[in-house]
């Protein structure tokens, strides 16, 4: 007999930016701040080169152009610096949740057999920060917060921490708008579903061969059709 949807127990691991929600350059701009007081040198963040890299790659890769091989106390001490910044440039841009995801979401977690997770390059409180701007933080609990860390500073690091939490029989399923997220997610054995919704057309991600692509204007709906399939 074929197994449903009711038959199973799923985690889904989201990516934050491009995923759930665009800060359109808002949390760029404070990062790249953060960095130039670190070096006395005004930086620039090329938001579609370093797509998908996390918050410590990015910082190591800028300072790099510098010429400067960064401790991960120096990086840590860099973020402290950018998530006090981070609020009021938010406030000040332009960030938008993709789709209609709060509703996406609101389903999810009320429904028997998911768990809502977060998997994502950003480091802690730079994540929470940008959830709670839009309002999304309420559905994921703090124990379910998977990000870069001085121990876990690469994707394939944070997300083998991901599987890592899955309980027995329970699926784990990472969701994510990079070709970064679409390789940790194999790399850990996990199913990678596609969005086209960040920086990366739905064929430049079929390029690296996703379990899943959703369209770019996904619903509810469209997942759970998605995740029937997979089944």
């Amino acid at each position: 007999m074929k197994n449903t949807l009711s038959d199973q127990k799923f985690k889904i691991f989201w990516d934050i930016d491009g995923t759930l929600l665009n800060t359109n350059g808002a949390a760029a701009i404070p990062f790249a701040l953060a960095v130039s007081d670190f070096v006395g040198k005004d930086l620039v963040i090329d938001r579609k080169q370093l797509s998908g890299f996390t918050d410590f790659e990015i910082a190591r890769h800028l300072l790099s152009q510098v010429d400067i091989e960064p401790t991960m106390q120096d990086i840590s001490k860099i973020l402290d610096n950018y998530s006090d910044r981070l609020p009021s440039h938010l406030k000040k841009g332009k960030v938008e949740i993709v789709n209609n995801i709060e509703l996406t979401l609101d389903r999810l977690h009320n429904r028997p057999g998911f768990e809502m997770a977060i998997g994502t390059g950003n480091f802690h409180r730079g994540a929470q920060i940008k959830l709670s701007h839009v309002g999304l933080l309420k559905y994921f609990k703090n124990e379910n917060f998977f990000c870069a860390s001085e121990q876990f500073w690469s994707r394939d690091a944070i997300i083998k921490q991901a599987k890592i939490s899955l309980k027995q029989n329970q699926i784990g399923v990472v969701i994510g708008d990079s070709p970064r997220d679409i390789l940790s997610a194999h790399n850990s054995d996990l199913i990678a579903v596609a969005v086209p919704t960040g920086g990366h057309t739905a064929l430049e991600l079929a390029e690296f061969n996703p379990n899943f692509i959703l369209e770019k204007s996904w619903s509810f709906e469209d997942l759970m059709q998605c995740l029937e399939k997979l089944l």
